[in-house]
């Protein structure tokens, strides 16, 4: 057959991560009419499993191996039961799990044994992620009635050793495609093929490296002259920046082959670098889609020349790099010593991906990974030896921490000034260049500078570019937002059964895709692009239910869940690829360094945490203003009367131009509690110990009576009205005398029965004036008070009882009659309500 109708399907580890992964990516090969090879990654984390237990076998701990084993396992069984019908293929591939975990146990013990391991062996070791999900996918296909066969990326990739690296042979490549791939397209409408793996010069199993895959669909697309290439991936495109750096990044359209292969060879991370490579000499385009959102049209790179009004097309950065310098007045007008220089280097397998060099030619500069400035230096100290001895060159300088920068676009050929407008937005940044270069084709300007300022310049640059212009946010079907869950306790729960009850609603009146893609407790982490099922969900909330972290739940994600402290795991959170990212803090924890963290990664921010807004007012006003510098918004509506509309009551009455005098309010459920149950004839010590029984207090209740609960959300409040207060500020009178406090519960409420009788005295007082006690925050003037106060009794907060929260508001309208909202303002039900309405607030923000 003609195999220039043949199109090259490509799909990555998180788009085969798991079984419902895996499943919508049956459905776009189902939906594709004409004759397709679909090259797919190893399901997403098993790979760095795989490395990791075969670098612990080499040290002799054989425990990693195992723990993968089972991991693999139950992995692709779980896979294999929710895509294969057919019980002779369930039973095929149940064999083919157990012969390769068991060739690989094998391998981990051979390794522990001789206690080293070789690159052979480990190419051997990662090639299984990749058959085995070849393979899963032919079954699946085959169980769906679309013919499908499977070819060994062996058969098709042959490599050969060019300077110390495996490349592929081209016309070998080609003479095997043509030989084995045009008869099976006659046979079969879908060929699959494991990525990432070729045969090697001795017929070995070799690799192409880190994405590998992309590569292998691109070779295989040059060997048969394919019609098109797509990639189908996490993220909507190539980005105009990497947007953990930029928030504002967009998707690019159109790509010429050469921009999108200076922004892979710079550190995008979306292409393997040699990936646009076979394409280039027959033309083939190739296109960049979200499996998750096919829809979207993605990036088209190809040979084509888009005219538009954009020279910069894109930015993008590779960190963790060294400079490294060779200077000396005696290397002025001596031929030879650029040629040394890089000779030496390259025969030590050392690559440079920057070069300037001095027109008085007394210094070379080139930037080499860190990683392997330690060799350079001693590989440049051997081939130099004579020149430093006779001091005909100076030294040979190191400078470290560095991060190279690339402007990248065609546009820029022939546009003046493109050079003088970034260096001057990194100037008003306060961005120092330490190095420069830039081609004669003037595609790419590229400068090192302290990785410490990669961000600064980044967004200085996207800025002075516009390319947040360059194209709206990928084109959604209605509105979409991810949320993170930091908190996984009742009101988490809560919340994550709220959303998923109304989902469908959602989509039907407010056009809103609200998927859940993160949970956090206190000992692991979840996290899976597109979302989390409601089957993974519904597990995590029966988990919590029988009191068991989220730890002790093996369950698929993409990647793996993280073990381990959930603070320490939020990167895994932050680099995921998000349209509008909202982070939930449903913690009572001190996280204001993680909510900045979230915000420098370009989430929203919702809480129901009040401490992060009752931190320093220096520390708030550095949060609000990094919220506003990167347009977020912080959204906090219950931290302050769980879901009463406190908060959102007061932003309407600013945003109608009205002005609020002051606010009394009762803030505190527990302490309404107690006061109800003295009015009502108990002692207080006896009140406070039915409190505590009852689960209405904090487990330590003094954190209750110490009133600094309540003290939290009136800063809250008054921050709200733009007064500007430290904690330390206010004036806090707490319901106990500091003596009493003991660590222990029991001990300190049997300590309080020292305060009964002057509570008991305290109320007797104020029912002679018929008035009752209260537990009040009150602010006016910028002053804020808290403490117990008494009130009469037929006044609004008077007649308050129980756990119900209320506040007045007296303000210019509502003075004479001031607004009163009243209602409960505690439990998991309306506090995760509270959290939700924010959520839904953020999720239909005009982008």
């Amino acid at each position: 057959m003609m195999t220039d109708s043949v199109e090259v399907f490509k799909f990555g580890g998180s788009s085969v991560g798991t079984g419902k992964n895996i499943r919508q990516a049956l459905k776009l090969i189902d939906a594709h009419s004409g004759p397709l090879i679909v090259v797919v990654s190893a399901m997403g984390g098993i790979t760095d499993r795989l490395l990791s237990s075969a670098h612990a076998a080499a040290k002799g701990e054989l425990d990693l191996c195992e723990m993968t084993c089972a991991h693999m396992t139950q992995r692709y069984l779980n896979a294999v039961e929710e895509l294969v019908k057919s019980e002779a293929e369930v039973r095929k591939l149940s064999q083919l799990i157990s012969e390769s975990t068991g060739e690989f146990r094998t391998i981990c013990q051979s390794l522990s044994v001789l206690r080293e391991h070789t690159p052979r062996i480990m190419d051997a070791i990662v090639a299984r992620g990749e058959r085995f999900a070849a393979k899963l996918f032919c079954s699946a296909l085959n169980d769906l009635g679309i013919s499908s066969a499977y070819v060994d990326g062996t058969e098709l990739i042959h490599l050969n050793r060019q300077f110390d690296q495996l490349t592929p042979v081209t016309d070998d490549c080609e003479k095997a495609a043509k030989k084995i791939l045009p008869e099976l397209l006659k046979q079969h409408r879908v060929i699959m093929v494991p990525g990432f793996i070729g045969k090697g010069p001795e017929g070995e199993v070799r690799t192409l490296g880190r994405s590998g895959s992309d590569y292998t669909a691109t070779i295989i697309a040059s060997s048969i002259n394919a019609r098109q290439v797509s990639l189908f991936k996490d993220v909507d495109g190539m980005l105009t920046a990497d947007p953990g750096f930029v928030p504002e990044a967009r998707v690019v359209p159109f790509l010429h082959y050469r921009e999108a292969t200076e922004l892979a060879y710079y550190g995008a991370k979306v292409l393997h670098p040699r990936t646009i490579i076979p394409l280039i000499e027959k033309t083939i385009p190739l296109i960049i889609k979200n499996s998750f959102s096919p829809e979207y049209p993605g990036t088209k790179i190809s040979q084509e020349i888009i005219k538009d009004t954009y020279p910069v097309k894109a930015l993008t950065a590779i960190t963790s790099q060294t400079l490294i310098s060779v200077e000396g007045k005696g290397m002025i007008g001596v031929p030879g010593i650029a040629g040394r220089t890089f000779s030496a280097l390259a025969g030590a397998g050392i690559s440079v991906s920057f070069i300037t060099q001095s027109s008085s030619e007394a210094s070379i500069c080139f930037v080499v990974p860190k990683a392997e400035s330690e060799k350079a230096m001693s590989v440049l100290r051997d081939c130099f030896h004579w020149e430093l001895k006779h001091q005909l060159i100076d030294r040979l300088k190191l400078t470290d921490d560095l991060a190279i920068v690339a402007v990248v676009g065609l546009g820029m050929e022939g546009t003046p000034g493109i050079a003088a407008r970034t260096f001057s937005a990194l100037a008003k940044k306060d961005v120092n260049i330490i190095a420069v270069a830039q081609g004669s084709s003037e595609l790419n300007i590229s400068f090192a500078i302290q990785s410490k300022d990669v961000r600064s310049a980044l967004s200085s640059l996207h800025q002075e570019y516009q390319l947040d212009k360059l194209k709206a946010l990928p084109h959604r079907k209605g509105r979409s937002s991810e949320v993170c869950i930091y908190g996984f306790g009742q009101i988490g729960q809560t919340l994550t059964q709220q959303i998923n009850r109304q989902k469908l609603w959602f989509q039907n009146t407010l056009q809103l895709n609200c998927e859940i893609v993160s949970l956090c407790d206190r000992s692991s982490l979840w996290t899976q692009p597109g979302g989390l099922t409601e089957t993974q969900l519904k597990k995590a909330i029966s988990c919590k239910k029988s009191k068991l972290p989220l730890s002790s739940v093996s369950f698929d994600t993409d990647p793996p869940n993280f073990q381990g402290p959930a603070s320490d795991g939020l990167a895994r959170v932050f680099d995921m690829p998000v349209h509008r990212g909202i982070f939930t803090d449903l913690t009572a924890t001190e996280s204001y360094p993680v909510i900045m963290n979230a915000l420098k990664n370009g989430f929203h921010i919702v809480l129901a945490n009040k401490k992060p807004m009752a931190v320093s007012q220096d520390q708030f006003d550095e949060m609000t203003e990094l919220s506003k510098s990167k347009n977020l918004k912080i959204r906090y509506e219950a931290t302050v009367g769980a879901g009463l509309p406190i908060l959102d009551t007061l932003r309407k009455l600013d945003s109608a131009g009205d002005q609020i005098y002051s606010i009394q309010g009762c803030l505190s459920g527990t302490l309404g509690y107690i006061l109800t149950a003295v009015e009502d004839g108990a002692l207080f010590s006896e009140a406070v110990y039915l409190a505590w029984k009852n689960g209405f207090t904090e487990p330590d209740p003094a954190e209750d009576l110490s009133g600094m609960d309540v003290a939290r959300k009136a800063l809250i409040l008054a921050r709200t009205l733009g007064y500007k207060i430290n904690p330390q500020d206010m004036n806090v009178e707490p319901l106990y005398k500091p003596e009493l406090y003991d660590s222990d519960p029991e001990v300190f409420i049997k300590n309080l029965k020292q305060q009964d009788e002057d509570l008991k005295d305290k109320l007797l007082r104020a029912v002679k004036e018929k008035q009752t006690l209260r537990y009040t925050a009150g602010i006016e003037n910028g002053q804020v008070r808290v403490g117990i106060e008494a009130l009469a009794e037929n006044s609004p907060l008077g007649r308050l009882r129980g756990t119900n929260n209320q506040i007045t508001i007296s303000s210019r309208r509502y003075e004479e009659n001031p607004l009163i909202v009243t209602g409960p303002g505690a439990g998991a039900e309306v506090t995760a309500a509270g959290v939700l309405n924010d959520i839904v607030a953020l999720s239909t923000l005009d982008d």
